[in-house]
C-alpha cells in the first residue's frame, strides 16, 4: 500500500507540471549525411497490398479467398515506413559515435547508455545573444551566473543557442570536470554545420578545427543531445528533464522524445 501511495502521489506531482516537449521530428530530410525519407500508406491503399502480398503469405490457402471490400470501409491499417538516419530529429549520440576510444575495445553503443543519466534536474543556460559562431567558456560563465548556477553535478545541461551555434569543446570538458554525464543543444550538432567546419580547417589546416566537441568524447566519453527545441520556455533550473534514446541495436546514437517537467508556480521544485 506504501508503494502505491508512493507511486500515485510521484504521478501526481509530474502532472501537476508544465510538461515541455523539447524534440523536434524525424521527418523527410533531402539527401545527406542524414538524409531520412518516410513512406505513407494509407488505409486504402493497405487493404490491398494486404490481400495481395501478405495474407496468402501467412496463410496460403487464403489466396483470393480476402478481398479489400472484406473490410470495413474497404480500408485495412493506415502504416508508415521509414528510412532514417538515427541522427535526424532529436537525437542522443553515445561515446562509440565519436570514434575509437582511447580507454580501449569498449563499442559506447547507445544500448549500453545508463538509463539513469537520462532523468535528472535540468539546468537550462540561454547563450543564444552570445556573439560569434561558437558558444565559448564565457558565455557559459556568464549565463551560469546570472542564472545563479554554481553546482552541475549529475545535471543535465541544456544549452540554447537559438539553434545557431557550435559548442566549444573546452565547455564539453568544463561539463564533465563538474559531474555532468549529458548535454543538449537546441543546435543541429554540437561542432555547429559541416560546410563551415570544412571551410574553417581549409582555411587553417588545423586538424583541430575538425568537429572538437565530438572528439573529445574518445578520451571522455560522454552522452551529448542534438537538434532539440522549445528551450527558451524553460526557467534556468528548477525542472526535471527525461530523455530516454530509443533502443536500437548495434547503434552509436538514437532518437529521443525529450521532455522537461516544470513546476507551475507554487508548487515546490
Amino acid at each position: 500500500m506504501n508503494d502505491a501511495k508512493t507511486g500515485n502521489a510521484l504521478a501526481r506531482s509530474l502532472l501537476a507540471c508544465r510538461i515541455v516537449d523539447l524534440s523536434s521530428d524525424v521527418t523527410d530530410c533531402p539527401p545527406g549525411p542524414f538524409q531520412t525519407k518516410v513512406e505513407v500508406i494509407e488505409a486504402a491503399e493497405g487493404a490491398q497490398i494486404f490481400c495481395d502480398r501478405v495474407a496468402a503469405a501467412l496463410v496460403p490457402e487464403a489466396a483470393g479467398e480476402i478481398r479489400p471490400e472484406d473490410f470495413p470501409d474497404h480500408a485495412f491499417l493506415r502504416h508508415e515506413q521509414v528510412s532514417a538516419s538515427v541522427h535526424s530529429g532529436s537525437h542522443i549520440d553515445a561515446p562509440g559515435h565519436f570514434g575509437p576510444s582511447h580507454a580501449g575495445d569498449d563499442p559506447g553503443l547507445i544500448s549500453a547508455a545508463p538509463l539513469d543519466a537520462f532523468v535528472g534536474a535540468g539546468i537550462m543556460l540561454d547563450v543564444s545573444d552570445a556573439p560569434g559562431w561558437r558558444v565559448e567558456r564565457g558565455h557559459v560563465r556568464a549565463a551560469a551566473e546570472s542564472a545563479g548556477i554554481d553546482d552541475f553535478d549529475q545535471a543535465i545541461v541544456l544549452i540554447h543557442t537559438e539553434r545557431e551555434k557550435a559548442i566549444a569543446a573546452d565547455v564539453v570538458a568544463d561539463f564533465l570536470d563538474a559531474g555532468v554525464r549529458v548535454i543538449g543543444t537546441d543546435a543541429d550538432g554540437f561542432d555547429g554545420p559541416f560546410e563551415p567546419i570544412i571551410r574553417r580547417f581549409l582555411a587553417s589546416k588545423d586538424p583541430g578545427a575538425l568537429w572538437p566537441a565530438h572528439f573529445l568524447g574518445r578520451s571522455r566519453p560522454y552522452y551529448h543531445i542534438e537538434r532539440l527545441r522549445n528551450l527558451a520556455s524553460l526557467p534556468a533550473r528548477g525542472f526535471l528533464v527525461i530523455a530516454m534514446p530509443v533502443l536500437i541495436a548495434g547503434t552509436t546514437a538514437a532518437w529521443t522524445r525529450a521532455v522537461a517537467f516544470v513546476p507551475e508556480e507554487g508548487q515546490p521544485e
